[in-house]
Formats: structure tokens, C-alpha cells, sequence
């Protein structure tokens, strides 16, 4: 740091001939010191100090009105950057240890002489050079840290979503700043592409504007995820905001998005909530990107879900049959709500990503058409799941030859020309007998048998899911002639009743 060009320097001395021989007789000049008046007593001193503000004080200690401690102690309460130069006389030891108790450090025994005074003057500039000097690099390092800490905080932050134990420390250091048993909320903003800074900047403004930005109590952005870390707040106040904040971003940049809100918890539960808001954008879909999603928007559409898919049945299945025969039931359930495309897409999105954390946009199929990719979009879900239950190293070649044929059969299923020949020649390209031989070492039953027991099997459920589906209806969604004259035949020589007798069991359950 540079030297200042002269630190002002005020005089306090009830001796005339002293105080005046110091003012006139000293070449403050050549000292770097501006002298910038003098004083009598110690409340001239205190008036001229708030006149002139001085770097430097020099008095003597005992005085009429106001004595030198005095003057001290009144300037230290307005001015604390001022230092001090005592001047004391032989036997003021009394004054000079309250003098020292006040925190002054430079004394000069009268009586003075210019070296006495300008060894200890100059003693005085370089302390207040130091001083200053380091006020300086407080100042850039307070800068420093101003500018680093956010980027600190949000790194802590994103340590903590992740569920990182090794920022413990830091966590601490994080809970310091805020209770850590204050209600939170996580509002998360996912766009199709990765966040830029411009993106984040209009985020972070608009929810500031709209909700308070002491409600944000930090954010983050990594990927294509805004997080925000939120306070206890009114959950209509985000849905207005979020709406706000997609009609701006998508008039700026033509860029829309979805938007999660956790539940409520703590900042120890930072994860947790951060998996909600996950299972949320699992569970909304893609025609949720206009509304704010939240468990109890959810928890009517996620009801539904579970009416429709078995959970426990696809968890516990060990085979493809099962698996198929499952998946199979799901879609005709869907074909009897008259789901749309989109609906059906969201069931398998559901399956593969809340139980088997596989993205349906990491699927082959996810670019096909979807009413020519369902079936593909089953197959390769049964496929998964078979992954996920069974350990791969354990199925033989022959099993998965099955797996194959199995796809075959359930994807042909509602086709009534459905044969063993045409899977074999048709589809698989497999010699006949071979096919009829495998087929029965494997599943211990004749195909053109099997195929009547799945079909039959999968009637029964699907009257027992809708009673008042039509017998033509489910004749026809399992392979049958529509006229279900040959499916009530076949529905009661393998079950004992009609259809409708079946249908009418069930409802006395």
C-alpha cells in the first residue's frame, strides 16, 4: 500500500509555550503530517476533532476542564480509528496506566523535543499504515469471500441432494448459517436441455420477485435441474410463481419446463425431499409441464396407477411368463379405460422408472410411433424386469431361446389364426417339430394347450378387473372369435362356468 500524503495531526496542550513551540518550531511537512490546528484544554480538543477528524491526537494528559483520559476516552467512542500521543510529565504515572488502560500505546516524557516527537510520530504513521494496509486486504478478502460463497453454499447444497456423507463438515458449517429444525421445502425446475446462466439468472429473479427473496434460502443448478431451497410458504404463492416463470422463460427462449415441490421437512431430510421431487417428474409425465407437481395433485393419478398395475405380482415374478402375463393384463386394463397414447406411455414410464429407476427416454422404442411400439415398449420393460429379478448368469441359452418365443406368442395372442406352425415359420423361422419339442420340455404342456390356458387365464382376470365388460369384448382382446360363442365353450370346459356365471361369482365376493 502506498504512503498517504500527509496524516493530519491535531495538538491538545494547556501549556501555551509548549503546545504553540511544537505548532511553529517542528517542519511537520518534511514528516509526511499536516498539522491541522491546535487546542487548549480537552473540549476545544473534542470540537476541533469532529472539525478536522484527524489521523492523529497528541495531548497532554493533565489539563483544566477536560483532562487528556477524558478527551480520550470521548474521541475513541466517535472516532476509534484515531491513534493517540501522550504527553506526560515525571509522577503522572497514575494518568499514563489509565491512558494505557484505553488502549494507547505511544508516550513521549515531557520535556519533548523534536526527535523525541518525530521518533514516535513516525512510529505512529507506519502503525496506521499497517492498519490500513490490512483494513485493505479484509476488504478484498470480504470481497473475495462474498464472491465465493454462494458458489461454496451451492456446492454444499448439491453435496447434500446427492446424500454425499462426506460433507459432514460442511453440512455443519451449512446448519450454522440456519436452524436445522426450520420447515423446508425443495422446488425443483427440469428443462429439456442443460441450465445456462442466463436461464438460472431469469429463474432466480422472477421466483425472488414473486415469492420474496428472503424465502429462498439458497439454489443451485447442475443439469437440466433449477433446485431451490425453500422456506415454509404457502404452496399456492410457488403455483403462481412457477406459471409466471414458465410464460416468461418461454417468451424469452421458447424453452418450457416441469416444476416438483417436495413435501415439507427439515435440513437434514435435504435428500429425501430431493428423491421426492425425482419420483414426482416419475410419476407426473410429460403433460404435467404446465402445473406444479406435488403428492396430493399426484396421489389421485398414482391411485389409478395402482388399480392398473400389480406391483407385488411383477416384483415377485422369476420368469417371462409371468412377467408377460402381467404386462399383457396391464395393457388390456388400459384398452378397456380407453386410455390415450399418452396415458399408456405413462404406466410404463411409471413401471420402469419408480420400481426399476430405467428412464423411458433411454429406450429403443421411445422415437417409434407409439401405437407401433407398444407392444416393443412391453417387451422391452418385460425384459427389464427379468434383468432386475434374476440374475442373468443363471439363465441358460435355452431359457432365454424361450424368452423369444414367449414374445411371439404374447404379442400374436389377440390373433385368432394364432398356430403353431405360424409362430414357428412365420415369425421365428424355426422348424416346426423342433419348435413343439422345445416348447414342451420347457413348459411341460402341449403349445396349442398352453395357449388355450393363457388365454383363458388372462379372461378370467380381466372379468374379475371389469364385470361389465362385454363376453364379445373379452373374447376378443384374448384371440376369440367376437360372436364369444366358441370362448364361452372354451371359458367353461376349463373353469366349470360361463363367463357370465363367472362374472356373477365374482360380484357376490
Amino acid at each position: 500500500m502506498e504512503k498517504r500524503n500527509g496524516y493530519k495531526l491535531l495538538i491538545v496542550d494547556d501549556e501555551e509555550v509548549e503546545r504553540e513551540g511544537m505548532a511553529k518550531f517542528i517542519p511537520w511537512s518534511d514528516y509526511g503530517i499536516v498539522l491541522v490546528d491546535t487546542a487548549w484544554n480537552g473540549v476545544e480538543g473534542l470540537e476541533k476533532v469532529r472539525k478536522y477528524h484527524p489521523d492523529i491526537v497528541m495531548t497532554d494528559i493533565k489539563m483544566p476542564v477536560m483532562n487528556g483520559i477524558e478527551l480520550i476516552r470521548n474521541i475513541k467512542h466517535e472516532f476509534p480509528d484515531i491513534e493517540f500521543i501522550v504527553l506526560s510529565g515525571y509522577g503522572e504515572y497514575e494518568y499514563t496506566s489509565q491512558a494505557m488502560e484505553e488502549g494507547v500505546r505511544y508516550y513521549i516524557l515531557k520535556p519533548c523535543d523534536e526527535e523525541k516527537i518525530i521518533k514516535v510520530i513516525d512510529k505512529v504513521q507506519r502503525s496506521i499504515e499497517e492498519r490500513c494496509q490490512h483494513k485493505e486486504q479484509m476488504e478484498q478478502y470480504n470481497t473475495t469471500i462474498r464472491n465465493v460463497l454462494p458458489r461454496a453454499k451451492e456446492q454444499i447444497l448439491y453435496n447434500l441432494l446427492m446424500g454425499r456423507e462426506q460433507v459432514q463438515a460442511d453440512y455443519q458449517l451449512f446448519m450454522q448459517e440456519l436452524e436445522p429444525d426450520i420447515v423446508i421445502f425443495l422446488l425443483v425446475i427440469r428443462l429439456k436441455k442443460e441450465i445456462d446462466y442466463i436461464i438460472q439468472f431469469v429463474l432466480c429473479n422472477i421466483l425472488e420477485e414473486l415469492i420474496g427473496e428472503e424465502m429462498i434460502l439458497l439454489s443451485t443448478a447442475f443439469s437440466k435441474d433449477m433446485v431451490f431451497l425453500l422456506h415454509d410458504i404457502d404452496t399456492t404463492k410457488i403455483d403462481f410463481a412457477v406459471k409466471r416463470m414458465e410464460t416468461e422463460l418461454e417468451r424469452l427462449s421458447g424453452e418450457i419446463f416441469q416444476a416438483a415441490l417436495s413435501r415439507a421437512g427439515t435440513l437434514k431430510d435435504i435428500h429425501v425431499l430431493y428423491l421426492q421431487t425425482m419420483d414426482l417428474f416419475c410419476m407426473g409425465g410429460a403433460e404435467y409441464h404446465k402445473i406444479l407437481l406435488t403428492y396430493d395433485l399426484i396421489r389421485e393419478s398414482k391411485a389409478e396407477l395402482d388399480d392398473l398395475v400389480s406391483y407385488a405380482n411383477l416384483y415377485n415374478a422369476k420368469d417371462m411368463e409371468s412377467i408377460l402375463l402381467e404386462l399383457y393384463l396391464v395393457s388390456c386394463k388400459m384398452g378397456i379405460k380407453g386410455y390415450t397414447k399418452e396415458k399408456r406411455r405413462k404406466v410404463y414410464q411409471w413401471i420402469r422408472e419408480v420400481f426399476y429407476k430405467e428412464p423411458l427416454e433411454n429406450s429403443s422404442v421411445n422415437k417409434m410411433d407409439f401405437w407401433n411400439s407398444e407392444w416393443e415398449l412391453l417387451k422391452d420393460t418385460a425384459k427389464l424386469i427379468v434383468r432386475q429379478n434374476v440374475d442373468e448368469g443363471e439363465r441358460s441359452q435355452e431359457e432365454k431361446r424361450m424368452d423369444q418365443i414367449l414374445f411371439a406368442v404374447f404379442e400374436h395372442l389377440p390373433e385368432q389364426e394364432l398356430t403353431i406352425r405360424y409362430l414357428a415359420k412365420e415369425i421365428l423361422f424355426m422348424n416346426e417339430d423342433y419348435f413343439g419339442r422345445l416348447f414342451q420340455r420347457n413348459k411341460k404342456i402341449k403349445f396349442s394347450a398352453y395357449l388355450l390356458k393363457i388365454r383363458i387365464e388372462l379372461a378370467r382376470k380381466i372379468i374379475q378387473y371389469s364385470p361389465d365388460s362385454k363376453v364379445s369384448d373379452v373374447a376378443k382382446m384374448v384371440g376369440f372369435p367376437e360372436d364369444g360363442q366358441y370362448f364361452s365353450k372354451v371359458f367353461r370346459k376349463k373353469t366349470g362356468m360361463t363367463p357370465s356365471q363367472y362374472r356373477e361369482l365374482g360380484s357376490e365376493k
